[in-house]
Formats: structure tokens, C-alpha cells, sequence
């Protein structure tokens, strides 16, 4: 038994000492790529760092780029704090686990407005389907069991967060000489990426695009997006989960159909017969679930306004942010989980 109280107090303490050296070593050590992206990434780092938002925009990148928090807050006579969390190419599967998981947990919100279009609800959708896989593998986001048990240790141990890179020689030798030189590697945070995401979480890569049709973007929608077009299935269930989900926690929603161009209604398989089944089944959806149902598809007066056929530039993001505080319903997110 002594020789096992030795060996276990042994094993502790360098178990202790490795800790140490890592979190010593660390910031001299390339980041560890913890969640699907850099964008997510800096998200986590915003919403930590926000601590509490009265509205918070999910969605995919069609609300990251068409909703401005500052736009918004400047036109909203209710003064409410926002933040916009949407993510790229987000299917509702997706931003049921985000914005219950880790949105709502960080900002505590008393409304969420979800930006929805054709796409989230085609549950064939190959883009969705490959931010959904990638979300899935990330360490901090994979719902498996390995990735629920290493969660904790990640998020509290230096060693086991940088595991990876401390196992590779040549980046530990790098580091160990960053260290002796005193050059810590840079870290993504909560100011954003540089002409990519503001420091609100709103997009700025497409801002200062101009819609014109190709055949190049057209085949994007249609492959990507549009594809094997199906309604009715996983998305819908997913989005409904996420409207109850939100529901048991008091928080309003509002379901936003976002502006889209002409030519992208007609590039769906079935042409505009098929996007207004998608309408018809947001409102029903909507209407079930207790949230607010916002049409603004055909709010664009012409294609001024959009970097792409689904994505807003500058002018259709500030007119859409402007015009939404009065769109929504009286006494939304007037609750007090965001105190």
C-alpha cells in the first residue's frame, strides 16, 4: 500500500508539473482549434465577454450579413441590447445546439429573432450539411459522448487543451523559443475579424458587394443551397425543437423571412410554386410554436441591395436593421432574464 501511496503521489505531481509548464508554454503556442472556425471562435469570444443581450439574431450567414446590431440599436425607441450570433451556412439543426448550448447560456436573452430562408429548411442542402459535419467535430461542439467528457478538461486544463500541439515537436520547439524571446502568438477575441465580422458579431465581408447575375452564382445556389430541394423533414423538426426550447425558457421569437432576389426564388428546383410552399410552412410552423411570423422576402425594392442573389451588402443591411425594431411585436424581449 505504501509503495501505491508513493507511486500515486508521484504520478500527481507531475501530472502537476506538466500542467504547469503547459499553461507557461502556452500563449507562445499557435491557438488550438477548439470550435468550427475562426468566426465561431471569436463569437464565443464576444458573447463571454457580453455577458447579456435583450435580442440576439441566429441564422445563418444571410442574418450575419443582413443584421446590424448598431443599425438595429439605432433605430430601436426600446433601447434593447443586441447581438448578432448567427453562423455560417447554419442549418436550424445546427442553431438548435448553438443557440441553446452556448448562446443563450452566455447572453441569456428575452428574444430571439431567427432569420430564416429556403435553404435552412432544405434538408438536402449540401452546404448545411458540411457546416453541420464540421460543428460535429469540433471539440468544444461534437454532442458525442468523448466530446461531452472532454469538455471540462479543455476548457480547465492547459495540458489537455494544447495536447496537440505539445505533442508536436517542432511547434513545441517554436514555442519554447517564442517563450525565451517573449513573443506571445496572437489570439482571436472579441474585436472581430478584420473586414469579416464586427465586434457586434455582424458581418462586413459583403458589404460593399454589388449584386450581378453569373452563371457562376446561379450553379452555387442551385448545387449548394437548392439542391434535391426538400421541405418538411429534419430542418423543420430542428426548428420547431429550437421554438419550444426557446419557449421553456421564457424567451420570445420571431421568425424573419429574410429579403432574396428574384433570380433566387427562380432558381429553386420548382420555381416560385416551391418558394411559397416554404413560406406557407415557416407561417404554419410559426403560428404552432408561438413565435412571430415576419415576411420580408420582397422587402428589397430592387437588387441594389444584395452583394449576391440570398446576401445583403451595406445598403440592404442598414435598411433591414432600421426597419426592423418597428416589425416586431410590442413588448418583445421586455422580459427580465437579461438584467
Amino acid at each position: 500500500m505504501k509503495r501505491i501511496a508513493i507511486g500515486a503521489a508521484a504520478l500527481v505531481a507531475v501530472i502537476v508539473l506538466a500542467e504547469l509548464g503547459a499553461r507557461a508554454v502556452s500563449p507562445y503556442l499557435p491557438e488550438p482549434p477548439l470550435w468550427t472556425d475562426d468566426t465561431t471562435t471569436v463569437k464565443v469570444a464576444q458573447l463571454d465577454a457580453l455577458e447579456c443581450a435583450d435580442v440576439v439574431f441566429a441564422g445563418n450567414s444571410m442574418t450575419r450579413d443582413g443584421l446590424d446590431p448598431v443599425a438595429f440599436e439605432a433605430a430601436d425607441p426600446d433601447g434593447r441590447r443586441t447581438y448578432n450570433a448567427a453562423l455560417d451556412a447554419a442549418t436550424p439543426a445546427l442553431q438548435e445546439r448553438w443557440v441553446l448550448d452556448q448562446v443563450d447560456p452566455r447572453v441569456t436573452p428575452d428574444g430571439v429573432v431567427l432569420g430564416v430562408s429556403s435553404f435552412d429548411l432544405n434538408d438536402s442542402a449540401a452546404l448545411g450539411q458540411t457546416a453541420l459535419g464540421a460543428y460535429d467535430d469540433a471539440p468544444l461542439s461534437r454532442d458525442d459522448l468523448f466530446g461531452r467528457l472532454q469538455a471540462p478538461f479543455i476548457r480547465s486544463s492547459a495540458l489537455f487543451r494544447y495536447r496537440n500541439e505539445i505533442r508536436d515537436p517542432v511547434m513545441l520547439w517554436d514555442g519554447l523559443g517564442a517563450w525565451r524571446d517573449g513573443e506571445r502568438q496572437p489570439r482571436l477575441g472579441g474585436e472581430g475579424l478584420e473586414g469579416v465580422l464586427g465586434p457586434e458579431g455582424q458581418g462586413l465581408s459583403r458589404r460593399e458587394l454589388s449584386y450581378t447575375p453569373s452563371p457562376l452564382t446561379d450553379r452555387f445556389a442551385q448545387n449548394e443551397l437548392l439542391n434535391d430541394f426538400h421541405l418538411g423533414g429534419a430542418q423543420t423538426e430542428a426548428t420547431e425543437d429550437l421554438l419550444d426550447g426557446l419557449a421553456d425558457r421564457d424567451v420570445d421569437t420571431a421568425m424573419v423571412v429574410l429579403p432574396v432576389t428574384r433570380d433566387y426564388i427562380d432558381l429553386h428546383p420548382g420555381g416560385e410554386a416551391q418558394y411559397e410552399e416554404f413560406l406557407a410552412l415557416v407561417e404554419g410552423i410559426a403560428a404552432e410554436h408561438g413565435a412571430e411570423f415576419i415576411d420580408l422576402h420582397d422587402l428589397a425594392p430592387d437588387d441594389s441591395w444584395f452583394a449576391d442573389t440570398h446576401h445583403l451588402n451595406a445598403t440592404g443591411s442598414e435598411a433591414l436593421s432600421t426597419a426592423l425594431p418597428a416589425l416586431l411585436p410590442e413588448g418583445f424581449a421586455a422580459g427580465d432574464r437579461c438584467a
